[in-house]
């Protein structure tokens, strides 16, 4: 980790340490250090996959896989806490039943799903909380969420979650603002590195970004009706091809709000802008500047939420804007085709609606129209649909289907029809 954000932070933990030495509360709350670790929490949390899909050109794929994921978290000691946690993702059915995003031979020709096999530390932090200033720090590998996961999130949709070899700080003052600064020194990628993987169409070696990336974020809830953010992400991903080309700088601010209109009824509305530069750190020979607008607008109601929205990523020299931390699968059709923003920049204009189904059924249904923002090409359209049903605290099942249907236009980049289907059964304690 750069030494010039290392000696910092562990200088933030120990003013955090000795701040809660001197704060009585903290250590009458605190009774030991043996306590604290052996009175701490454990977490666990397993899912089991059926997932199904097919492209064309392509062999359809069916993986049948199974994600245990155990945690410990100590109770704080004096103002201090350690929490460790392992995951492991095993295939249990054959292996050139899938091809796990490019990593496994037997796989190839066959359909993509990232769902790749491999155990390993998923997270490994210290944190240490300053109660006479509400201050937090947090070191080690960490999940890291923050707004909609639009820019920055945990990928955890797939098996294998992404996570941050990093430094977190975080402050607040009652409802003015909250301010957060991140500073990664590795994004582990939702793909694993046991076997030193490589996703299909990527260079050798891309299982992780070895960063040297600043996060600010900063939100105020002190105006009426909407809660403001704006973000600085200054992404410095490796030397790599495909880091480096994914390296950049964001700026951007974010509104969200509701509005009661009568009892059982709301508007719900977001709005978002961001630019985008190419970070100069990085030495890819890339020049670009593009655009991000988001405008959405829903209304709640007794027997579902119905809503519109205009997403837009532009395109700038031939370079689409990029999100390569972002939870990627909640945003522009759960198919996965547009991941990776198209050259001609992706226009995304979608309805959907929601409601508790009988039986206790949660449903979503979205319909997404995709095109080009240079130009008039369009790209397809896509129907999704994810059905969810909670068992209590601890047992939920889930279905989700996705249908991208790709427009006939000539020389369309994504071109082909991709089908998917994923049932899930999940429990967590």
């Amino acid at each position: 980790m750069n030494n010039v954000i290392w000696g910092p932070s562990v200088l933030m933990v120990v003013i955090c340490l000795a701040s809660s030495l001197h704060a009585e509360e903290a250590v009458t709350e605190n009774t030991g250090l043996l306590d604290a670790i052996t009175t701490g929490t454990l977490n666990v949390d397993v899912r089991l996959r059926y997932e199904h899909a097919s492209q064309d050109g392509l062999k359809a794929s069916d993986a049948i896989t199974v994600r245990p994921r155990f945690g410990y978290g100590t109770k704080p000691y004096l103002g201090v806490s350690a929490y460790l946690e392992f995951e492991d993702v095993e295939a249990l059915n054959d292996g050139d039943d899938y091809n796990q995003a490019g990593t496994n031979p037997e796989g190839a020709g066959r359909t993509s799903i990232a769902d790749v096999e491999g155990a390993e530390v998923n997270q490994a932090y210290v944190a240490a909380v300053c109660p006479m200033t509400n201050l937090t720090a947090k070191l080690g590998r960490q999940r890291i969420q923050w707004d909609n996961e639009r820019f920055i999130g945990n990928v955890g949709w797939r098996q294998n979650e992404q996570t941050f070899d990093a430094v977190t700080l975080g402050g607040h003052h009652a409802d003015l603002f909250e301010l957060a600064y991140g500073y990664v020194d590795n994004v582990n990628r939702i793909f694993g590195d046991a076997n030193g993987t490589r996703p299909a169409g990527e260079k050798p070696n891309t299982s992780d970004f070895n960063s040297d990336s600043h996060l600010i974020h900063v939100t105020t809830r002190a105006l009426p009706f909407v809660t403001v953010s704006g973000y600085a992400y200054l992404l410095d991903l490796g030397t790599r091809d495909f880091a480096a080309s994914n390296s950049s700088d964001t700026v951007g601010l974010r509104l969200t709000g509701t509005q009661v209109l009568r009892e059982g009824y709301a508007l719900d509305y977001e709005g978002e802008y961001a630019r985008q530069t190419d970070n100069t750190a990085t030495a890819d020979g890339m020049d670009y500047a593009a655009d991000y607008y988001l405008l959405k607008l829903g209304c709640s109601m007794p027997l579902a939420t119905v809503g519109l929205a205009h997403e837009v990523l532009s395109g700038d020299n031939g370079v689409g804007f990029a999100t390569p931390l972002a939870t990627g699968h909640a945003f522009n059709g759960w198919a996965d085709v547009f991941l990776a923003t198209p050259a001609a920049g992706l226009e995304d204009n979608y309805a959907f609606v929601s409601a508790n189904l009988p039986g206790k059924i949660a449903a979503k249904v979205m319909y997404h129209a995709f095109s080009a923002d240079q130009g008039s090409m369009d790209f397809g359209s896509e129907v999704d649909v994810d059905l969810k049903r909670k068992f209590g605290k601890n047992f939920s099942l889930q279905a989700q289907y996705a249908n991208y249907m790709a427009d006939s236009n000539a020389g369309n980049p994504r071109a082909a029809d991709v089908e998917k289907f994923t049932l899930d059964a999940t429990l967590t304690f």
